[in-house]
């Protein structure tokens, strides 16, 4: 009788650890396909921009403002169009608000680690095209600076608080060097992804939770302010705003984190002009009739991201 009930517990452990040991050999198979994945995105098109972006002729001051756009595929825009990228419509809305041309760069990359940026914002201060001395008006509220980072810290794992640090010294740099107000999107929920299984699933969940708390805190702590990019996608189908591989945003993904981030500039800034929506049809036969003749917009309309 001992014999048997000896069998039979030997029999149970031999089990779980089979069982546990093939769930960590699926763990690792899982994420090596991702990272394979992830690595071969670097190569895609994405968007590298520097260049002006002109406020609309009847609200233009004169002077510009500056917007610098840090980190990785969920800002660069990755196998859109130029102007359907984040920095493109970000800097397109902020010249609206502001009444201002918007000088950009983007210095972003599909597939970046947080060990890349601290040559993002080297280049960023170097940049003769983002220079204070550019603008009459170099006050914090003429200078923007967007970051996303930590998808691929999560995916290529590094040591646990290795992330944080880069992101705070990021955060004060921008600040004191260049004097802009520092916008942190933090890491999204990887769990939702479209396509990942558990045990991927789950672990991918818990740790982009986690590093997104962190880089929250990070973001309050720098007098920075933190946004949450799984609460920017939603309004729709998930699917429908991510890329088909789920790694990044589709056109409409990268529309709508961009909404979400010129509506937090405009509270922050607390910015009094109207964005006129007409301008973003093409002055063309019927399309320059309608233009014409839209009403104009009443005085102390409430700001309207687009």
């Amino acid at each position: 009788m001992g014999k048997r009930i000896i069998y039979t517990l030997a029999t149970m452990g031999a089990t779980a650890f089979g069982a546990g040991a093939s769930a960590v050999g699926l763990l690792r198979h899982q994420a090596g396909s991702l990272r394979r994945a992830f690595d071969d995105d670097e190569n895609r098109p994405y968007s590298t921009i520097a260049e002006a972006i002109a406020a609309p002729p009847h609200r233009d001051d004169g002077d510009s403002a500056a917007l610098a756009v840090i980190g990785d595929s969920w800002l660069c825009g990755v196998d859109v169009d130029p102007e359907q990228a984040p920095p493109t419509l970000i800097a397109r809305g902020l010249a609206r608000m502001l009444g201002t041309t918007v000088r950009v760069q983007s210095t972003a990359r599909p597939s970046a680690l947080s060990e890349d940026v601290h040559r993002q914002v080297d280049e960023v201060l170097r940049s003769p095209w983002l220079s204070r001395q550019l603008s009459e008006q170099w006050s914090e509220s003429r200078r923007f600076a967007v970051i996303s980072i930590g998808t691929g810290d999560i995916i290529h794992p590094i040591q646990a608080t290795i992330g944080i640090p880069i992101l705070n010294q990021a955060i004060n740099r921008l600040q004191r060097e260049g004097r802009y107000t520092v916008f942190v999107l933090v890491c999204p929920n990887l769990g939702g992804l479209p396509g990942l299984r558990d045990p991927l699933k789950t672990s991918m969940r818990r740790t982009s939770r986690v590093l997104a708390g962190s880089q929250w805190l990070a973001a309050l702590s720098a007098r920075a302010v933190p946004l949450g990019a799984t609460g920017s996608l939603s309004g729709t189908t998930r699917r429908s705003l991510l890329n088909e591989s789920g790694r990044y945003p589709s056109e409409l993904g990268y529309a709508q984190l961009s909404s979400t981030l010129l509506a937090a500039i405009a509270e922050r800034i607390e910015a009094p002009v109207v964005v006129d929506r007409s301008l973003d049809v093409p002055e063309k036969g019927e399309t320059a009739r309608r233009h014409e003749f839209s009403p104009s917009p009443a005085p102390d309309t409430p700001v309207v991201a687009s």
